[in-house]
């Protein structure tokens, strides 16, 4: 490493950084005395000789020289607590030959004050209200050196000669080769406060931050960091830092001042205001205004808008600053509401007040105030009104496309300001074209950029993936922006707080109620130490409600009375929208449509449309289990108009093709999730399809196996078992046992589905399980355990009629007569069955058929033989037409040996028996020979 004494530089084998003239010479002092206790006493007489200065100065000189060593080396300057500092470096100290030019001249700008000895300090120029400032000589450090320094010559350099020495150059002059092609400005404001100073004496320099800073970071060629950034890195920026303070004369206790120091040109510039507290905010106007005419000298002859607010309304306005730096967004509402009522015309805190009110979900006064703000901010530079325009979009729910469009046009006029890709992707990511975020974000350049905007992309990744249903990569990334965060040190809590919470909910995803729920409050934690109280709670209660042992409302009433009364809107939604659904899955079905109800008005009145189309697949649940098909496929139409991403389509697809199933419509069903899985991975490419995949297996297996191919239907089975999900893997379990019990080993059924109905009854007691049971009482039925089929119908049933669940209602009522049928009890079949058909779903197929059957069934017990051949006939026929391969063969099951149905004789029930192998699809579970010979029946009707 290289310390450039002409240019002032520190010389790393990765980047180059000038350092500002105090920093410099504290290096110096360190580098000529290593091993050397120095007192913070000593230090501050070496290199600020005859200046006052606040004690903070010398800790941020000593942090920002131990970030220009680099990170490997900041360990070279010990901290002795209370005492003072101690250079240690791991070799000698020697002198180099000549050293390099810098990567790039140092740049003109205007100047106060300069250090009389530079050979590059300009007449120093004073304007109106501007104090010098004594600005010491490098000269003035005592002469402590040891002999063989000599004289330091301006154009010598000093190496630090390290063990084992590095070949470096060449790579370094690379570096600066790519340095110099990247036009960006990356500039630090650094506030220095007096620890001792009174609390109210500190807001101005929040405001002069602020103020400025809004400036600054509205240009595309500036990178605006903060300490937390430097603190983690500046990926390659030899970052210009601004010190910015303020105080009160202590000669004069009614004047005021706004300070700015910075480096030019290795020489410390100082720009300072001074006047009146009523001043205060034309002083920062005026300052800002220097400022950036200095650190940006293209900028230089550009209008900007005033800073239109007096004393009062400034101070409450840096109080709203620091709220919104807490992301304390319901207390940053409130004091910018403030400010808003006292400087009217002050348009920057409207521009603010929109986008905390766009946090809290309450879209239509964000609008309002952005639009406003855009009126109030003139004149501003034409990019930087492009800039404001995209932030504009972004406040609409309904234009977050738009505002991605916007974003990305910025991006691509301005490629080296990665935020403007980054706000790009995360408007994608909340109008649900997360495919087109990935898009964006999955690159490999986004690995060379700052960790403050690696940590935003493996964010934003991780939610677009865990949205797209991919829980996999969705851990992935949030455990990636995690480790940035962690080792980026102080100031990135909130952002690994939210890289914890998103790891826990793709776990609760993925594993549900086995998933380790300790993320939770570890992002809890992380939550508190950033001050954002609210998220804590919230990461709380979300550990809350995954635990199945817990009352479905734990510890919502509390939060929700905070949520209200801080006007979290969104939390409110979600938190209620998440208890309806422990509601559901529990059974409690009138509270759950009470808390759905009161989640869907609440996303209403705060106009959150993703919300809202959340709530809407809830209820398109509803129609399914209510048997409503003919309005759940209006309301999938309507959903898959929106142009969801993610899980939705494949749970859109999923739905459609089990209500074609349920009609009958086999072939089209089978059609429908062909298309979604070939529009899932055109329109996800490069992604992880195995969860789409397995859903859309699930459904196809069952289709398969109807239509006498077992074969794909066990694979599909297969495929539907691989997630970890547990869910998963308990209906590949179920379907597999369906499979067996078709092709005939009703043995292996039977223990499969046993099995499978102690797993379910670990279950909560909700339609999920309900249906569950269903599905294996059905099953159990066909294989000969009719009597622990029957318990389990009888501990549904008033359950199903509890919910109104007509569809569910259905099935158990039919799954009862077919049970009543396997003993006998012909009374009970008819009234289970009529009871089935006054629900009014005829025309679902996968009832009708099972109805007509029992009916046949019925009506040979009673002697109506020519009745009953009527009755099979037709679902025979209809059998045909749906492709249902397991109803052609129970019906010819009841057919006496060598009797055709239909167009179908001997040879075609044989050939349909030969290539299905389905020879366990019969109804002999039905009807016992011992109890009615239905076929005995038949044949003396025939003869």
């Amino acid at each position: 490493m290289q310390i450039d004494l002409r240019y002032r530089r520190v010389i790393r084998p990765d980047q180059e950084a000038e350092l500002p003239q105090r920093m410099f010479d504290l290096l110096l002092v360190f580098l000529a005395e290593p091993q050397v206790l120095h007192n913070r006493a000593e230090l501050f007489a070496r290199v600020w000789p005859g200046v006052i200065v606040e004690d903070a100065n010398l800790s941020q000189s000593v942090w920002m020289l131990r970030k220009a060593l680099g990170e490997s080396r900041k360990h070279w300057i010990r901290t002795v607590a209370k005492s003072g500092y101690v250079f240690e470096p791991p070799g000698a100290v020697e002198i180099a030959a000549e050293a390099p030019a810098p990567a790039a001249p140092p740049a003109a700008g205007a100047t106060v004050t300069a250090d009389a000895n530079s050979k590059e300090s300009p007449a120093a120029a004073s304007a109106p209200g501007m104090v010098e400032a004594p600005v010491a000589p490098a000269a003035s450090i005592p002469d402590r050196r040891p002999r063989r320094w000599g004289r330091w010559a301006g154009a010598a350099a000093l190496v630090l000669a390290l063990a084992g020495g590095i070949a470096w150059w060449s790579h370094h002059q690379q570096v600066a080769r790519e340095q110099r092609r990247a036009v960006q400005l990356a500039i630090a404001l650094i506030d220095v406060e007096d620890a001792a100073a009174p609390e109210d004496s500190r807001w101005p320099v929040t405001l002069l931050h602020a103020w400025l800073g809004w400036k600054l970071d509205s240009l595309p060629e500036v990178t605006l960091l903060t300490e937390a950034h430097l603190a983690a890195d500046s990926a390659g920026h030899s970052p210009r830092i601004v010190f910015l303070s303020s105080g009160v004369d202590s000669a004069n206790p009614n004047r005021v001042f706004l300070r700015a120091r910075f480096d030019h040109g290795g020489v410390e510039q100082r720009l300072e205001k001074q006047g009146t507290p009523a001043q205060l905010p034309e002083m920062a106007d005026e300052l800002s205004q220097e400022l950036l005419a200095a650190l940006v000298p293209a900028r230089a002859s550009e209008r900007w808008p005033a800073l239109a607010a007096d004393t009062n309304a400034a101070r409450r306005y840096a109080e709203g600053v620091e709220a919104m730096e807490r992301r304390d967004w319901v207390q940053s509402a409130d004091i910018l509401q403030d400010v808003v009522r006292l400087a009217p015309q002050f348009g920057l805190p409207r521009m603010q007040l929109g986008y905390v009110l766009s946090r809290l979900s309450r879209a239509a006064p964000a609008i309002e105030q952005t639009e406003t703000a855009l009126r109030l901010l003139q004149p501003i530079p034409d990019d930087v009104a492009d800039v404001l325009d995209a932030e504009r979009l972004s406040r609409n729910p309904e234009k977050f496309e738009e505002a991605a469009k916007a974003w990305g046009q910025l991006a691509a006029k301005h490629p080296q300001k990665r935020a403007y890709t980054l706000e790009q992707a995360a408007n994608l990511n909340v109008a649900n074209l997360h495919k087109e975020a990935l898009a964006l974000l999955n690159h490999p350049d986004w690995d060379k950029q700052s960790a403050g905007i690696r940590l935003r992309q493996r964010l934003n990744l991780a939610y677009a993936y865990l949205s797209l249903g991919d829980p996999k990569r969705a851990r992935e990334n949030a455990l990636a922006a995690e480790r940035i965060a962690a080792a980026a040190g102080k100031g990135w809590a909130q952002e690994r707080g939210d890289a914890l919470l998103l790891a826990a909910q793709t776990d609760s995803y993925q594993y549900e109620e086995k998933a380790d729920l300790s993320g939770y409050e570890a992002a809890a934690k992380q939550f508190e130490l950033a001050g954002n109280e609210m998220d804590a709670l919230y990461a709380r209660f979300l550990a809350e409600s995954s635990r199945r042992d817990q009352p479905p409302e734990s510890g919502l009433d509390a939060l929700l009375a905070q949520a209200r009364e801080r006007g979290y809107r969104r939390l409110e939604t979600e938190m209620l929208h998440l208890v309806a659904l422990r509601h559901y899955e529990r059974g409690d079905m009138p509270a759950y449509r009470a808390r759905l109800e009161q989640a869907l008005a609440t996303a209403l009145n705060a106009g959150d449309l993703y919300e809202q189309r959340m709530l809407e697949l809830h209820l398109l649940n509803e129609d399914f289990l209510r048997g409503q098909f003919d309005s759940a496929s209006r309301r999938i139409t309507s959903l898959g108009k929106v142009g969801l991403q993610g899980d939705i389509p494949v749970w859109l697809s999923s739905y459609q093709a089990i209500i074609h199933a349920q009609r009958g419509r086999l072939v089209l069903a089978e059609s429908v999730l062909d298309q979604g899985e070939k529009r899932d991975r055109d329109t996800n490419p490069g992604q992880d399809h195995s969860e789409a995949s397995a859903r859309f297996a699930c459904v196809r297996a069952d289709l398969r196996l109807v239509m006498g191919d077992t074969q794909r239907a066990r694979a599909n089975w297969k495929k539907c078992g691989a997630p970890e999900s547990p869910s998963s893997r308990l209906q590949a379990r179920i379907g597999n046992a369906t499979v067996d019990l078709a092709a005939g080993d009703r043995s292996r059924a039977r223990e499969q589905l046993l099995a499978a109905q102690k797993e379910v009854g670990q279950l909560p007691d909700g339609p999920d399980r309900w249906a569950t049971e269903l599905w294996i009482a059905t099953s159990l039925t066909r294989a000969g355990d009719a009597a622990t089929a029957e318990r389990m119908l009888q501990r549904i049933l008033p359950l199903a009629r509890a919910t109104q669940y007509e569809w569910m209602i259905a099935i158990t009522e039919t799954s009862l007569a077919e049970t009543a049928a396997t003993r006998g009890d012909w009374k009970a079949v008819r009234k289970h069955s009529e009871a089935a058909r006054k629900l009014g779903l005829a025309g679902i197929w996968t009832l009708s058929n099972r109805l007509d059957v029992l009916d046949a069934v019925s009506a040979i017990n009673e002697g109506d033989n020519p009745r009953a051949l009527r009755i099979l006939a037709n679902v025979h026929a209809q059998a045909i037409r749906n492709n249902d391969a397991i109803s052609q063969l129970e019906v010819q099951s009841l057919l006496p040996p060598g009797m055709a149905i239909g167009e179908c004789n001997e040879r075609c029930q044989a050939a349909l028996l030969a290539s299905t192998g389905l020879r366990g699809a019969t109804l002999d579970w039905l009807v016992v020979p011992a109890k009615v010979d239905t076929k005995a029946l038949l044949q003396r009707n025939i003869r």
